[in-house]
């Protein structure tokens, strides 16, 4: 894979580019309180790139959020809820400009749930993985690595959240006709430049070992050719 760096201004996004016609996009570093998630995504990436399909990753989609250590970017925002084509917030343009081009057949966008300690889950955006095998064959490797999958809400406190799993799965089907929020993978489906998204949420109370394990179960059962 071959590096590449996206500069708008002062804002400067390192991202990487594998064969010539990307097929799965890979994001991680969305928030600064979640930069555990970025180093298990860069280990899976190295370790699998061979196997993967041709494709784009970024591994720090707010640099100056993961600076901070913070959820909210240097303008203040959380920068998964302003993904949005009339932003003037340079992080959101500079990702926007990384892929607008591009037509991916999938997303992987890792994120970390802070409150949890076990506890893992997973937003399906048009991929509809929830009956197939590979799904079964992960929830049974994450149970056996002691983690749990979340059965309830996963955030009712927030507006754009206060979704319901069952057994760490929900399914946006349908995601293109409504599904507006101001999250990256919802622009991108919105825009035609993924068909679908998987967003895992990791327990962001897990060692660093555990994470890396979680994440490298995924790219193995969802990701690698």
């Amino acid at each position: 894979m071959r590096q590449l760096m996206k500069v708008l201004g002062q804002t400067e996004i390192p991202y990487f580019v594998s064969g010539d016609s990307p097929s799965l996009l890979i994001h991680a570093g969305t928030h600064g309180d979640e930069s555990g998630v970025i180093e298990s995504v860069r280990r899976a990436v190295e370790k699998y790139e061979s196997r993967l399909p041709d494709f784009v990753y970024v591994p720090v989609v707010s640099p100056s959020a993961v600076a901070a250590r913070k959820r909210v970017n240097m303008d203040g925002l959380d920068l998964n809820r302003s993904f949005f084509d009339d932003s003037r917030v340079a992080e959101v343009e500079a990702n926007l400009s990384i892929v607008r081009d591009h037509k991916f057949d999938l997303m992987a966008t890792f994120h970390e749930d802070t409150f949890w300690e076990s506890t893992l889950y997973l937003y399906d955006i048009n991929c509809g993985i929830g009956g197939g095998e590979a799904w079964k064959k992960f929830k049974a490797e994450i149970e056996v690595l002691g983690l749990n999958l979340l059965n309830g809400l996963d955030d009712p406190k927030d507006p754009t959240l206060n979704f319901s799993f069952v057994d760490g799965y929900h399914y946006f089907p349908k995601a293109a006709e409504g599904y507006s929020g101001g999250s990256f993978d919802a622009w991108a489906i919105r825009n035609g430049v993924i068909r679908g998204a998987l967003v895992p949420e990791i327990p962001g109370k897990l060692t660093q070992e555990k994470k890396n394990k979680v994440v490298d179960l995924f790219f193995r059962r969802f990701l690698v050719k």
